[in-house]
């Protein structure tokens, strides 16, 4: 299946590297990584993708684990801090946990892009409402629905629109620092 990305949060870099794709695809586990030199086609004034990676799975409990892996070995590829890792495994972990809740279709898409300074995660599912942050998150008794309130803590920014290819896209833009 191809998909296309329909918008990006703003960012202060314009361009993106325009090199031809190299994709190491990985059928069995339904994704796909890919090199500098092969950045999706992203808007023309996103930040400069350097690398980044995907995954698909079916909507399942057991996929959130299989989500965090791939994000983290994505992490320790590009050499990023462990901190940085830890609060991207926990944005990875409620969206696609979201996704796989709160969805009404059988797969879940996640892209992660790795631009140097932040790391841009998308999860794509099939859904008929944005999330919201309900208002008894906010509430030292809550016991369920603090997920997006810990994606609004952890990320720069994020957000959720409807693709229009009957998909939902919900992205967090994720700072990162240093390398370990």
């Amino acid at each position: 299946m191809t998909m296309r990305m329909t918008a990006l949060p703003p960012t202060p870099k314009p361009g993106r590297p325009t090199a031809e794709s190299s994709e190491r695809a990985h059928p069995s586990r339904g994704s796909v990584d890919s090199g500098a030199d092969a950045a999706p086609d992203l808007q023309a004034d996103a930040a400069p993708v350097y690398d980044w990676t995907a995954l698909a799975l079916p909507a399942s409990p057991q996929a959130a684990g299989n989500f965090r892996r791939h994000a983290l070995n994505a992490v320790r590829r590009w050499g990023l801090h462990r901190e940085s890792g830890e609060t991207i495994e926990a944005c990875v972990s409620e969206l696609v946990t979201n996704a796989i809740v709160h969805g009404v279709g059988r797969d879940v898409l996640m892209m992660l892009y790795y631009t140097g300074d932040s790391v841009l995660t998308e999860v794509f599912g099939h859904a008929v409402d944005e999330p919201a942050i309900p208002a008894t998150a906010r509430s030292d008794n809550a016991e369920s629905g603090r997920g997006l309130l810990i994606v609004e803590t952890l990320a720069k920014d994020w957000g959720s629109e409807h693709t229009g290819l009957g998909l939902l896209r919900v992205w967090a833009s994720i700072a990162v620092f240093g390398s370990e």
